[in-house]
């Protein structure tokens, strides 16, 4: 795990009020924990995650703009995940009110100017974060471009905490097309809910709500602004592999992320905007029905 030192470095900002505790760090804005008061944390971080400026943070909300994953098919980008996730964020605001707490980043085209892909996309682009922690976890992302028009792929790239990936019930998504990507990025249609069992790919066309059952809790996602719907788990061949990410832990978590990718990437006009949201609720599985 991450030293305190390490990330207090990388900006670590504490939340606790009478709705729940949680945490983030200014790297990447990145939400890192939001645990309700009296339940588990939600979300996950692996307990080898690497926070300095530059990696890649596998857990909690890494925000993944303005693309994600490899980019979208025929354009090539030098590295996965965009631009915003690899470097600090200001802290502009910090909104405390009697049951939440809101933190407020904003980030510059010139922080991220020195970053490799950074020239395909105008200069003077801007992002602002707002994360809300209270008895429900609220994200919101503005991307704005002043003078010039864009195509703009983005997620949150959500690292749930789960007690056994393979008991879990994604529910929501039947019904959708989704693009596998461990069968060679073919499309085939969901017709019930998921059950995950070893590595996961999965890039389904909607937004819809999404609810996660496990043991005892269900999560509630509900966004605004989103066209996809992205699950991933990396599977123990996967897990073994990746940097900063403790290989047994993949039965621990479940990335269900949204966004607007591929296909459905958002054009950002000249002097416009673009506000992607989610929102976390949890519940009891006994009050599910």
């Amino acid at each position: 795990m991450a030293t305190f030192e390490e990330l207090t470095a990388a900006g670590l900002r504490a939340v606790a009020n009478p709705s729940c505790r949680g945490a983030a760090l200014d790297l990447g804005a990145t939400v890192t924990s939001w645990q309700p008061t009296g339940q588990a944390d939600v979300l996950f971080l692996s307990r080898d995650a690497r926070v300095s400026e530059g990696d890649e943070v596998h857990g909690g909300i890494p925000i993944c703009a303005p693309w994600f994953g490899w980019g979208r098919d025929d354009v090539p980008v030098p590295r996965p995940h965009g631009l915003v996730r690899w470097v600090p964020w200001r802290l502009v605001d910090e909104v405390i009110d009697d049951d939440a707490t809101t933190l407020v980043w904003e980030l510059s085209g010139d922080d991220v100017a020195h970053l490799p892909g950074a020239g395909d996309y105008p200069a003077d682009i801007t992002f602002r974060h707002e994360a809300r922690f209270g008895d429900a976890l609220t994200l919101s992302l503005t991307i704005t471009s002043p003078t010039t028009s864009f195509v703009l792929d983005q997620a949150f790239h959500t690292y749930f905490a789960v007690s056994d990936v393979m008991d879990v019930v994604v529910g929501g998504l039947g019904g959708l097309r989704y693009r596998d990507y461990t069968d060679g990025a073919t499309w085939h249609d969901s017709t019930e809910a998921l059950h995950v069992r070893e590595h996961t790919d999965r890039i389904y066309d909607g937004a819809p709500t999404v609810t996660i059952t496990d043991a005892d809790r269900v999560l509630t996602l509900t966004t605004t602004g989103a066209s996809n719907t992205v699950v991933w788990n990396p599977g123990p061949d996967g897990a073994q592999s990746l940097r900063g990410w403790a290989g047994d832990e993949w039965t621990g978590m479940l990335c269900v992320e949204i966004g607007n990718v591929q296909h459905n990437a958002v054009t950002v006009p000249a002097g416009g905007s673009h506000t992607m949201s989610m929102q976390v609720a949890v519940r009891p599985v006994k009050n599910s029905a």
